[in-house]
This record gives C-alpha cells, sequence and structure tokens, in this order.
C-alpha cells in the first residue's frame, strides 16, 4: 500500500454543512486538481479515502478527477457515515 495525495482542492470551496448534493457537487465542480507530484505508482490499485460520506459527492467529484487523468478507482473507503 501506496498513499498517493493525488488530489488537491484549488481556490475556495464553501463550508459544505447544510448543502444538498447538487451544492456540493457544484462546490466542488473544478475545485479538484490533479498533482503530478502524488501520482500513484503504476500496477497499484487507487481507492480513493474519504472522512465522512454525508452525500457522496467529495467521493464523486475525487473519483472523476482520477478518471479523468486516466486512473482507474477500484473502490471507495470511509471513516464515518453522517446521519
Amino acid at each position: 500500500m501506496v498513499v498517493a495525495p493525488a488530489l488537491e482542492l484549488a481556490g475556495s470551496a464553501r463550508d459544505a454543512v447544510g448543502l444538498s448534493r447538487e451544492q456540493r457537487m457544484t462546490n466542488l465542480a473544478g475545485r479538484l486538481r490533479f498533482r503530478e507530484a502524488g501520482r500513484p505508482p503504476p500496477g497499484f490499485r487507487i481507492v480513493v479515502l474519504d472522512d465522512v460520506v454525508t452525500t457522496g459527492a467529495t467521493a464523486a467529484a475525487c473519483t472523476r478527477a482520477l478518471v479523468a487523468e486516466g486512473f482507474t478507482v477500484s473502490a471507495v473507503l470511509t471513516l464515518l457515515a453522517a446521519g
């Protein structure tokens, strides 16, 4: 296992507390940027780690950003679920 900090939040995003799924997705749109320095090593499976799932918008946005860079995301792992 390797931790690859491949994504960063570019620009400012609103605090997502109280936002709907659609509002959260809009809030993240265009703000996740791939970091070449955090590129996962070839041959490793990609697992997105999210601290908490509220609506799934962050995990979905991270997955889209990685897929746009040519990666296949094997799974999304979360530590907590809200609600």
